[in-house]
């Protein structure tokens, strides 16, 4: 017979559930930013007033110099800056009517001026059928030989072969779904609005085809991308509704970013859902370099990869601290005030527009000292908290990553967090929840495809769309590894 709990073991399970329940409500009811702001003429105070902690009052006056350039930066920013007078609709095309009053012979009068009024016009999206007619010729004057001479054009090469569908048809078809969230079945209402009766069943196979004859150039993209020396890791939430009868399951697609200043982008690799770790070790098999992620234990693996330098997330660490804030606010409040600095340092540095060196520079000089004492703070407080209470829980995560954390201060080009590839993941967020999951592991690896070249079009700068009808009406099966790499996103002009 099962033993039933004590009362202890319930009241500690209930406050787990409790402390579980209102970080869901923060995360569903709260602000969108984790980032915390703090402001005022009070800015830190009170942090550093006990000069018998040696280690917080040493970086006073550090951190008092990080507060007014904070300050100094932000009261330049409430100047609203004299601008010139901006034309709404500048770069759009312009056509042009002139209008005169009605019953009035302008012979009688002079022209001493004239006011202009511009109106901003929307044409639904044009969707036409081109006609290419190819004449048959014959040579004149063989009319009754044998083999006259017989010319024709070749006809046009469909894009995914089987149908005659342009490339601009299919890129609107891509971008819809991938950058702006419409589902299928909306987007085939909208054609049949436009006159264009499409099943859906057609658009799902479109979609298809279309991530296969894009699959050389994704290939060609992640070989581009683990040429770079400094890559963000992360893990991407994929449902998957590929068991019949049952409820959606929850799988994974792992998210490699180039993080260098001048990304080559981004890719998305999906295998059958898995979160394991054999994944990201035969993805940077032969990668050297900086690698940054988060907490997630499969990640350990890489410290002792020779040639690989593992960098931590700040974000991760202060979200820790964020839910710990309820049951141990005063606590959790003080490491959120030194990790406010070091946040504050990183965009003083970014106002200023700081070179790599002068960045390195001030991270050892500054942002270590605070890092210093905030390990020596949390090393003070552990005996305040049990290991199972989310104080605890923050200090664990943070302490076990606090060399990897430290890192960053090692290099100008290094991020302080892992935000840039979990920005990324927006599209695949807003996408679950306008077409939900994917039917078949399949679809997944389509959706990672398509996800991870769109994708590094919004990272290098470039207009989807059009990168997308430039890529699929010159994708061809005898394109040289050359010729792929001039087509990636990064190499678009």
């Amino acid at each position: 017979m099962k033993e039933q709990p004590t009362y202890e073991e319930l009241q500690v399970k209930v406050r787990r559930l409790t402390e579980r329940v209102a970080c869901l409500e923060r995360l569903l009811w709260g602000g969108k930013r984790d980032k915390r702001v703090i402001q005022g003429p009070t800015l830190f105070d009170g942090l550093f007033n006990e000069a018998a902690d040696a280690r917080e009052a040493a970086i006073a006056e550090t951190v008092q110099e990080i507060r007014k350039e904070a300050e100094k930066r932000r009261a330049a920013g409430k100047k609203k800056p004299e601008r010139p007078e901006r034309y709404l609709y500048a770069g759009l095309p312009e056509e042009w009517r002139t209008e005169y009053p009605k019953d009035v012979d302008l012979a009688e009068y002079d022209i001493i001026g004239k006011d202009v009024e511009r109106i901003l016009h929307r044409t639904p999206a044009r969707i036409w059928v081109e006609c290419v007619e190819r004449p048959i010729l014959r040579k004149k004057g063989e009319k009754n030989i044998p083999s006259p001479v017989i010319l024709q054009a070749p006809a046009p090469v469909p894009v995914l072969g089987g149908g005659h569908v342009a490339a601009d048809f299919f890129a609107g078809v891509l971008t819809d779904k991938f950058v702006y969230h419409i589902p299928e079945y909306r987007q085939v209402k909208m054609y049949a609005e436009a006159g264009v009766k499409l099943p859906t069943s057609t658009l799902n196979d479109w979609v298809h085809r279309t991530a296969n004859k894009l699959y050389p150039l994704y290939e060609t993209l992640i070989d581009d991308i683990l040429q770079s020396d400094y890559l963000q890791v992360d893990e991407v939430p994929w449902r998957i509704a590929d068991r019949p009868g049952q409820s959606c399951r929850n799988g994974y697609a792992w998210q490699f970013r180039d993080a260098r200043a001048q990304s080559h982008g981004t890719y998305f690799y999906y295998l059958k859902g898995s979160r394991a770790g054999e994944i990201p070790r035969a993805q940077l098999k032969h990668f050297r370099g900086a690698v940054q992620t988060d907490g997630y234990k499969v990640y350990d693996y890489f410290e002792s990869v020779p040639g690989i330098v593992l960098l931590a997330c700040m974000a991760h660490i202060r979200r820790k601290f964020i839910e710990a804030q309820k049951s141990h606010p005063r606590q959790a409040s003080k490491a959120l005030e030194y990790i406010a600095i070091l946040y504050i340092l990183e965009e003083n540095l970014r106002n200023r527009g700081a070179s790599e060196e002068d960045v390195r520079a001030q991270r050892q000089g500054k942002a270590l000292p605070v890092m210093d004492a905030m390990e020596a703070w949390m090393e003070s407080v552990q005996h305040q908290c049990t290991p199972d209470d989310p104080l605890g829980r923050a200090l664990d995560y943070a302490y076990k990553l606090w060399p990897r954390m430290r890192r960053y201060a090692d290099d100008g080009r290094y991020r302080i967090d892992n935000n840039p590839v979990e920005r990324g993941q927006r599209p695949t967020v807003m996408g679950r929840k306008n077409f939900l999951f994917s039917k078949t592991n399949e679809g997944a690896e389509d959706n990672a495809v398509i996800y991870s070249l769109l994708g590094s079009c919004e990272i290098v700068g470039v207009n989807p769309g059009k990168w997308l009808e430039y890529a699929l009406a010159n994708l061809k099966p005898e394109n040289t590894e050359e010729e792929l790499a001039k087509l990636l996103p990064c190499n678009f002009v």
